[in-house]
């Protein structure tokens, strides 16, 4: 009886001490039907470390650039080659949200040759020991030229009818926070988008058609049009919109007309950075850093 008793008393301190140490981080795939491809495809969701222990977490939902489009499957790993799952994943950052990244189609772009020259070994792998050495940051070879307001066409384009933009699987997208809140423990008060250059226009978008379901947003060298303001001023949505001064692919003037739009409406929470010594890979030095995982766990609806 006392042999029992010792064994069971062993085996209940053994539970209480597994059940204290926090859970290892998770990269899960996750298959749902794609309507637009009507095929199954995955997207990546990361489980921070002590996952298991807590009761709900903030929820980010990424969205890549042009360059990491693909088939859902063998080539969804390309999406972590940038962006906060980089970090936690790869970089093995505790970064304590849930993140959602799933990857757009390719549709007309597999001869572009970022994507048609790509190869998997430029996706960073969680290593055993140590973290990826980052990559360069290129800055270009343009003088910086400071503020640069001149104002351009109002809108340069259209987001709604964009045939190969995240406007496109918007939906399915939208479905992935509702299935991630459900079933992963997502807070629906602190849920946050971000993206850079083509995911950053997405961002802008998911936003303007979609302002309720964020707590804050954080394009990153994706801008947007001046058609997207009232909705995201009458939201009141924060945000934290970045630039790079050497970007020559999206320019720091294409930012203005909604920018300055927003501020027209009265929007009262619009911050906006132009990181002047960088290029397009700005997006390197914002997610690297730990300034916007701090403000965007500053904002709750």
């Amino acid at each position: 009886m006392l042999k029992f008793l010792t064994a069971l008393l062993l085996a209940s301190l053994l539970t209480l001490a597994a059940s204290a140490k926090p859970s290892e981080p998770q990269l899960l795939r996750v298959s749902y039907h794609s309507a637009k491809m009507n095929a199954e495809r995955d997207y990546f969701v990361y489980l921070p470390r002590g996952f298991k222990q807590q009761e709900q977490w903030p929820v980010i939902l990424f969205l890549h650039g042009n360059g990491e489009r693909g088939d859902g499957k063998g080539e969804l790993d390309y999406v972590l080659k940038h962006g906060p799952l980089m970090e936690a994943w790869a970089q093995k950052r505790d970064l304590p949200f849930v993140i959602i990244s799933p990857q757009m189609p390719m549709f007309d772009q597999g001869e572009v040759s970022y994507i048609k020259n790509r190869t998997r070994a430029e996706i960073p792998q969680r290593l055993a020991e140590g973290i990826n050495p980052y990559p360069p940051h290129y800055t270009g070879k343009d003088p910086m030229q400071g503020q640069l307001s001149e104002e351009i066409a109002a809108d340069r384009a259209d987001f709604d009818s964009d045939p190969r933009g995240w406007n496109t699987i918007a939906d399915e997208v939208m479905g992935m926070v509702d299935t991630v809140l459900a079933q992963y423990k997502g807070d629906p008060k602190r849920v946050y988008l971000t993206g850079l250059s083509y995911g950053g226009m997405g961002t802008w978008y998911l936003a303007s058609k979609h302002p309720e379901k964020f707590a804050a947003i954080a394009p990153v060298v994706g801008y947007g049009t001046p058609s997207m303001a009232p909705a995201l001023a009458q939201a009141k949505l924060p945000m934290w919109v970045f630039a790079g001064g050497r970007d020559n692919n999206v320019k720091v003037r294409y930012f203005y007309p909604l920018l300055n739009e927003l501020e027209k409406l009265g929007h009262p929470d619009v911050r906006f950075t132009i990181e002047a010594d960088m290029g397009h890979d700005t997006w390197i030095r914002v997610y690297a850093g730990q300034d916007l995982y701090t403000w965007l766990l500053s904002h709750s609806k």
